[in-house]
């Protein structure tokens, strides 16, 4: 965070934030004005975590497992070698001897979905944990089993939860992992979305996207922030990023790529994790 001095021309605020600056604060301080900021900073930083790789660290996962078994909303389909973490509400098993209502042979593969589906329907963003699919695999085939494993992500996801696949076979996991990548957002995107990551910038941004173009008179009466000093660095910033343009008489409106990058966020702001996470172990 910079600190900024009247008079203090706004370019030289870009150019510390490109030097790793979040926000600045201007002198003589205001003491809530301080606090506003700084809670922003934190803001920043929790939104920041949320844009992350599919390829999950390790505690991120364990996290997502813990919070998920608290809640009771935690599903478990493992393999033989394939080991369910503590606390999982149910533990639906694949072997070659099929014994429903708990354990499926690879073959029951629709009866094992059902299961799946009943427990979905009935918890508030569920986290599967899968783990050990070779049984699954071998029946089916790989093409199918990439074709199951995006098909109970994109289940999940829609009610917020989360998928995490363990215990993989190596190649099955770099395909499904190579397969996210091509649909990971490019360098220019990645860095839209982390300008979002700022809640003032974010709120503007969303402002103009839904009003269309729109004035900075306009933009100012909003209260986005505490000075239109501060507003003006923070537009300056969207607009060198490439989220926000200048068009007739000078009103500002949301760029196609700031358009995309928009509808990320606000799909990542209502959910808590990616709807797929993968354990390197």
């Amino acid at each position: 965070m910079a600190t900024r001095s009247r008079p203090w021309p706004i370019d030289t605020a870009v150019e510390a934030m490109k030097g790793g600056a979040v926000d600045f604060v201007e002198k003589p301080y205001d003491l809530e004005a301080l606090r506003r900021t700084l809670r922003s900073v934190e803001d920043e930083r929790k939104a920041k975590a949320v844009i992350g790789s599919v390829i999950g660290t390790e505690s991120k996962i364990t996290g997502v497992l813990e919070e998920a078994a608290n809640r009771k909303a935690l599903l478990c389909v493992v393999g033989p070698a394939g080991t369910p973490p503590k606390g999982a509400s149910r533990i639906l098993r694949i072997d070659a001897d099929g014994r429903p209502p708990d354990v499926f042979a690879p073959a029951q593969l629709f009866h094992l979905n059902a299961a799946i589906d009943t427990f979905v329907g009935g918890a508030d963003r569920p986290v599967i944990f899968a783990a050990d699919l070779a049984l699954l695999e071998g029946v089916h085939g790989r093409a199918d089993m990439r074709l199951w494993i995006r098909h109970m992500s994109g289940k999940v996801g829609a009610k917020g939860g989360t998928l995490v696949l363990g215990a993989l076979d190596p190649s099955l996991a770099s395909e499904i992992g190579s397969e996210r990548e091509t649909e990971a957002p490019s360098e220019g995107l990645q860095g839209m979305l982390e300008s979002l990551a700022n809640p003032i910038r974010r709120a503007v941004v969303g402002h103009v996207f839904t009003s269309g173009p729109i004035a900075y008179s306009n933009i100012l009466k909003k209260n986005f922030v505490d000075s239109s000093s501060k507003l003006s660095f923070h537009l300056q910033k969207l607009l060198s990023d490439g989220l926000l343009t200048k068009v007739d008489a000078g009103r500002y409106s949301v760029t196609d790529a700031g358009q995309r990058a928009w509808n990320i966020v606000r799909a990542l702001s209502e959910q808590k994790h990616p709807s797929l996470l993968i354990s390197k172990t």
